[in-house]
């Protein structure tokens, strides 16, 4: 894109961005008990230049706070913490999406939550390392393969996250099917080996995926969401596969 345009604005989606600059998620774990503070919102303020930012990895429920200090959006106290980071960004003339990650089997116990599970759509283990405060660096463990309650329940909570997100201050969301993540997950046949209705074809493992988005859809109108994807990644563990079956 030539410079004389990705600095023009642009109107999408009844929304105006003043630049066509995204500002990519670059995780930086500094949210103490998993809440946004005032560092988090000095930084972000810092960047409100750019025509889009879209936060850190943010996790929609417990069971997806995978690394140590990453914040949440799944209570009240973190939806309060983002608030503090939305008014500064847009003080300072900014857009700010949030990203939703759900970190599924990438992550140890060690960095969850009392009552917070390890899940993904199969019993199978990442194969890589995880950081934690208290431990150091450790095999991440073997996930609960969730159940056909557990992934409802699961839908629900990106979706209540979504709102969470709006009541904060959020001009949208974004959410994370890429890098290995819990959606991911869902869509590589060797990460997800279920025998039910999310998984198996390439239809049913898709199915989970599409289910989160037209929730959060629903939730907060489909023109505040969008979805990442990264074909062909094998970052965090996810075997290659040719995307066909």
């Amino acid at each position: 894109m030539a410079t004389d345009t990705l600095f023009k604005p642009l109107q999408a989606n009844n929304i105006d961005f003043k630049n066509r600059v995204v500002m990519a998620p670059m995780t930086r774990c500094r949210a103490i008990g998993n809440i946004p503070n005032a560092l988090m919102a000095a930084y972000y303020a810092q960047r409100a230049s750019a025509g889009l930012i879209i936060t850190e990895g943010t996790a929609p429920s417990a069971s997806g706070l995978g690394y140590s200090r990453i914040p949440g959006i799944f209570s009240e106290a973190q939806t309060k913490g983002w608030k503090l980071v939305t008014d500064a960004v847009h003080a300072g003339g900014g857009i700010i999406f949030i990203q939703l990650m759900h970190t599924g089997r990438v992550t140890h116990v060690a960095n969850l939550p009392q009552g917070a599970k390890m899940v993904a759509p199969s019993a199978i283990n990442s194969g890589t390392e995880m950081w934690t405060d208290t431990q150091g660096m450790l095999p991440t463990g073997t996930p609960e393969a969730l159940s056909a309650e557990g992934i409802q329940q699961t839908i629900k909570e990106y979706a209540d996250a979504a709102k969470n997100a709006v009541k904060a201050g959020f001009d949208g969301i974004e959410l994370h099917s890429a890098n290995g993540y819990l959606l991911e997950q869902f869509l590589n046949p060797h990460s997800n080996i279920r025998t039910d209705n999310y998984g198996g074809s390439i239809e049913n493992r898709t199915r989970f995926v599409i289910e989160v988005a037209r929730a959060c859809a629903e939730a907060i109108g489909p023109e505040k969401v969008g979805i990442r994807f990264s074909p062909y990644n094998t970052f965090n563990g996810m075997p290659e596969y040719n995307g066909n079956d």
